[in-house]
């Protein structure tokens, strides 16, 4: 409606300098940029429309660059997600993390595909998944990790199928059964029901942990 600021700041030249403070309609703050000199580079905070802050990061040409942060739109504070851009993509790391900060999930990008070592831990640190990407495909080793530190599974995938033989075993570490993939399929009957669900919330889970809403956009 007329008379409301939606957003403050100001031009030089054409482009925006020093802080720039974008609204939502009932006032509350979304953005608050600050702009270099020549305006091509800009540290970012945004928050949600409760006030919460959502990200945190720096652009250059308008584009994410380096660090980027992002917060829980439910819990104050609570820093869910780290990645690494370059020109807009994720390049590098990317840590998820557990409420009490610990990590929760490592993945490397690159160019926004996942590329190198994943893993996933127990909250308290305890590693419960390794594996590796190539091509944004799980490719290579797969395991799963009990609580107590036991294996529960071990096997390879190939461009994102299971490939060859796979061990599971018991929480105690002894072997429950050994199965082979070709192309993902096998031919083994003795997968009782358990295993199958086991597989199936572990494709479910590929991403165990929630996205942020990824609220880093100029606007």
């Amino acid at each position: 409606s007329a008379g409301i600021m939606m957003y403050e700041g100001t031009f030089k030249d054409g482009h925006p300098v020093g802080e720039f403070k974008r609204y939502y309609s009932d006032k509350t703050l979304l953005s608050l940029l600050f702009y270099s000199s020549d305006g091509r580079t800009a540290d970012a905070t945004m928050w949600y429309p409760n006030a919460f802050i959502a990200s945190k990061g720096k652009y250059i040409d308008q584009k994410k660059e380096g660090i980027w942060k992002f917060f829980s739109s439910s819990v104050n504070g609570y820093l869910l997600n780290e990645e690494s851009y370059k020109g807009n993509r994720r390049n590098g790391l990317s840590i998820k993390y557990f409420p009490d900060s610990t990590a929760a999930e490592k993945v490397t990008y690159l160019n926004d595909k996942k590329e190198g070592e994943w893993l996933q831990y127990y909250p308290g640190g305890k590693l419960f998944l390794k594996s590796h990407y190539s091509g944004n495909l799980l490719n290579g080793k797969f395991d799963v990790w009990y609580e107590n530190g036991k294996n529960h599974l071990s096997g390879s995938y190939k461009n994102n199928r299971r490939e060859g033989k796979w061990d599971i075993y018991n929480k105690d570490g002894s072997l429950k059964y050994e199965l082979n993939y070709v192309d993902g399929m096998t031919s083994d009957k003795q997968m009782d029901i358990d295993e199958s669900d086991f597989f199936d919330n572990l494709e479910k889970n590929k991403g165990k942990i929630a996205d942020p809403e990824k609220n880093g956009e100029i606007r």
